[in-house]
């Protein structure tokens, strides 16, 4: 019999909850709203806008660092310790930025806000979802990660409205705070690492005498290093970064130089951030019902198309679809590196395979700046940019379907890739 149903609401959904919590007030605030930052602090401090975005790039590269890291530590430490002490790690790095007066110290506080975002997004919420879930999966996952979308929609707008009204310090300053109110909570008193330590078994699991429960399907991480597959996935992982990241960190600046405003893009961002969460419900639940190989062709596609709206941005309609169609491309390294990894090589030591994908999200997300800002000086114009950006999400789906192509054998049952 499968326990849960006899227990009322299944505990797990209050995981997805979390989830969702912790990818809304700390993934969001560090990944998708960096660049209503841009113009308010170069101006204010005087600097340069690359040599502001090195921070991210120093982020991205901590972020990297800690990735296979946490995802170790997820198995030793008590889940609500580890969870707590990360967020507070990301609490203080925007609380640091709010009384930053040089860019040393912007670069000082991203290696906090680099540990907090591999510590308590990046890995936990796929980790969590895939132990306490083996049916609805994919939307479980899409559920959850959907939370950096609704952050991006909830917090675009506020974030524009603290910076115009009471500056960038009060903005960052606030936004640590509220992550210290509202996520410590939940991962104090709700956030559990697996079903057995409420006594449950994952979602979707028959409890069977006749049955032994605890034996997992998949290759070890060694084996999955061996793999062609592997490697493929994870380089997938580094251009994605590059293909997703590439216009979210530029979009306040590249609209403002063709003519827009901040609060155009502030919109833009929050629209689009709308849309993500969209994007991973529907991707999700896609993937559960589809295949991989139909979404991979709709989340490059996707991308790709957001590409050729954003060079008329600044017009109403082609604003409006670019926001639609990023949120979909956006999935290529949210949704989908947790849901291949699971897929491809299966749940034996899911944490330490994926923490280590993960260290490949965030080397795209680290070289993104540098990627952006040496195309950008080459002609000082965003179009180059652009234009490199669509030729990558042709070369994301080559490199996805080289990772399906060449994974290794072993038994599957709802996960297979066709």
């Amino acid at each position: 019999m499968n326990k849960q149903k006899n227990k009322g609401i299944f505990y797990g959904w209050w995981i997805v909850v979390g989830c969702v919590f912790i990818m809304t007030f700390i993934y969001a605030p560090i990944v998708n709203l960096v660049s209503l930052y841009t113009v308010p602090v170069t101006e204010d401090l005087g600097i340069g806008r690359t040599e502001f975005m090195t921070y991210y790039t120093v982020m991205a590269l901590v972020s990297m660092v800690v990735c296979p890291i946490a995802g170790k530590l997820m198995r030793k430490m008590d889940i609500r310790i580890y969870l707590t002490l990360f967020s507070i790690l990301g609490a203080t790095s925007y609380i640091g930025f709010s009384f930053a007066t040089n860019i040393v110290h912007f670069y000082i506080f991203a290696v906090l806000m680099g540990a907090a975002l591999a510590g308590a997004a990046i890995i936990p919420s796929p980790v969590l979802i895939t132990n306490w879930f083996n049916e609805k999966r994919g939307l479980c996952l899409g559920i959850a990660l959907s939370g950096s979308g609704l952050g991006g929609v909830i917090l675009s707008p506020i974030t524009n409205w603290l910076i115009t009204d009471f500056g960038w310090r009060m903005s960052y300053l606030m936004t640590g705070i509220a992550m210290l109110v509202i996520i410590v909570p939940f991962t104090l008193f709700i956030i559990r690492f697996s079903p057995a330590d409420k006594g449950l078994l994952p979602f979707g699991e028959m409890k069977s005498q006749n049955s032994v429960t605890n034996i997992v399907d998949g290759v070890t991480q060694k084996e999955a290093f061996k793999s062609v597959s592997f490697w493929a996935l994870c380089i997938a992982i580094v251009v994605g970064g590059i293909v997703v990241n590439g216009m979210i960190i530029n979009l306040g600046p590249y609209l403002t130089d063709i003519g827009g405003t901040a609060k155009q893009a502030a919109l833009l961002l929050s629209l689009g951030s709308a849309m993500v969460i969209v994007g991973k419900l529907l991707v999700g639940r896609l993937y559960d019902q589809l295949g991989i190989m139909i979404m991979l062709v709709f989340i490059c596609g996707s991308a790709l198309v957001s590409f050729v709206f954003v060079l008329h941005a600044i017009l109403t309609i082609p604003g409006i679809l670019y926001s639609i169609f990023t949120g979909f491309g956006a999935t290529a390294v949210t949704v989908t590196p947790a849901f291949l990894t699971s897929s491809l090589f299966g749940e034996k030591e899911f944490s330490a395979k994926f923490g280590t994908v993960s260290l490949f999200s965030s080397l795209g997300a680290a070289i993104t700046p540098i990627v952006s800002g040496a195309i950008y000086n080459i002609n000082h114009s965003y179009i180059l940019l652009i234009n490199v950006l669509m030729i990558l999400s042709i070369v994301l789906f080559a490199l996805f379907l080289l990772a399906i192509k060449t994974k290794p054998n072993f038994n599957i049952s709802k996960s297979e890739v066709y």
